[in-house]
């Protein structure tokens, strides 16, 4: 049992660094032959050996077994067999730092000089094939190197004059047993990973081409109104007949769809860029109070007030007009969610060194799942809505490094919070 114990130490010692490399660095590297990636697995494969040194059971006097060779045929495998010679190196070292008999010390250089030209003529058929052909070649190859471990023990005990009973034979069959699992459950873990990293990856890449397909066909779609209006337009004005007053109002039907499509460009340019202009430490409060003067006639016509709650030095990093451009555009959808009139509310606080501005509706509200495809590419919950006031607001706080928090019930209304950082240092120039 104790063998049984301390070989099921050695596969753990070796399986939870595996799992920790691949989890938290191994998506880093997409090239697994970077030279960062390779100097990452020969200090891994190291400890691992050194660890696995470092708890052995102790079969005959003098003559110590651990899993040391796995980490080694891992390095090789996975990082070739150059940067191999480091972990072998350490792993004479340490065992020559631990002493023991002589004829162990002889047997376990020959062993790792052996290992070596093995996995390497192995290599091929562990990584360069289908998954479970891989897994498969990995268990036969742990399969051989406890075989041959087995081979040179034999050799050292005939040199010694030890005897090989049942309990040789017994403890040698589970040892390479066991190096067939473990190497067999390495590769089987580090090549699932690797299914899911590039299966991860193709999905992220069908998800960028469908919103850019979609992103494409909604610009032209938006475009195309505006223009062909203003083309008809034109074409009337052609007419040599038509009355002045007639040819004024048409001309200025003219500008404001071509003023439309001037909109819808800037605010895909808006929702483009990667980071926000002319970006300072502003109070919050007067652009706030900027922006409810602006939208106060459009209010008027629709009958809603404005309630507005701000504390005073409400300072953020952020550009003023982008800013202001984004509370009006939640304002409005504020004023627009409410047809029958009522109150918008709009209270700024500072909480934990966070602007929190909340605009608050008793309209029409919305269920879950169109609080979740807010600020996604053209989705509008309004009839008329192209959704690219949601997406570049979005995108402006989340560019000041805020975020946006939407509450609401359909029927009773609309809570929407900004949580902005008070002071942003890192973004003032």
């Amino acid at each position: 049992m104790d063998v049984v114990n301390q070989l099921l130490l050695n596969m753990l010692i070796i399986i939870t660094p595996v799992l920790l490399y691949q989890l938290f660095w191994g998506d880093r590297h997409n090239q697994s032959l970077s030279s960062t990636n390779k100097r990452i697995i020969v200090i891994l494969s190291t400890i691992i050996a050194i660890l696995c040194m470092t708890y052995p059971f102790r079969f005959s006097s003098g003559f110590f077994y651990d899993f040391r060779l796995i980490p080694l045929a891992m390095c090789i495998l996975y990082a070739g067999l150059i940067p191999s010679l480091w972990v072998m190196l350490a792993i004479l070292a340490h065992r020559f730092y631990l002493g023991g008999n002589p004829a162990a010390l002889i047997v376990s250089t020959s062993l790792l000089v052996t290992l070596m030209v093995l996995v390497t003529g192995c290599k091929r058929f562990v990584i360069h094939q289908s998954r479970g052909k891989n897994v498969i070649a990995a268990i036969l190859l742990g399969l051989g190197i406890g075989m041959i471990s087995t081979l040179y023990s034999c050799i050292a005990f005939w040199f010694t004059e030890q005897k090989m009973d049942i309990t040789f034979w017994t403890f040698f069959s589970s040892y390479s047993l066991f190096c067939g699992i473990t190497l067999g459950l390495v590769v089987y873990i580090v090549e699932q990973i690797r299914t899911n990293s590039r299966r991860r990856h193709q999905v992220q890449q069908t998800d960028k081409m469908n919103v850019l397909s979609e992103l494409a066909a909604s610009f032209a779609h938006e475009i195309r109104n505006p223009m062909t209006v203003a083309r008809g337009f034109m074409q009337i004005l052609k007419q040599p007949d038509l009355a002045e007053e007639k040819r004024t109002l048409y001309t200025s039907m003219v500008m404001e769809e071509i003023d439309k499509a001037h909109s819808i460009v800037n605010d895909y340019l808006a929702f483009a860029k990667p980071h926000l202009e002319a970006i300072a430490l502003v109070d919050a409060k007067l652009l706030i109070e900027q922006a409810l003067q602006t939208l106060e006639p459009y209010a008027k016509l629709c009958r809603v007030d404005f309630e507005a709650q701000l504390d005073d030095k409400l300072t953020i990093s952020a550009n003023k007009d982008k800013f202001v451009q984004c509370i009006m555009h939640l304002c409005k959808n504020g004023i627009e969610a409410m047809p029958n009139g009522g109150t918008l509310k709009i209270i700024g606080t500072v909480q934990n060194r966070t602007v929190c501005i909340d605009i608050i509706d008793h309209g029409v509200g919305m269920t879950p799942e169109e609080i979740r495809r807010l600020g996604t590419p053209f989705y509008s919950t309004r009839e008329k809505g192209t959704g690219l006031g949601m997406m570049v607001t979005y995108r402006v706080i989340q560019t000041i490094h805020g975020k946006i928090d939407v509450t609401s019930e359909v029927g009773k209304g609309t809570c929407f919070s900004l949580l902005i950082p008070s002071i942003h240092t890192n973004s003032y120039h």
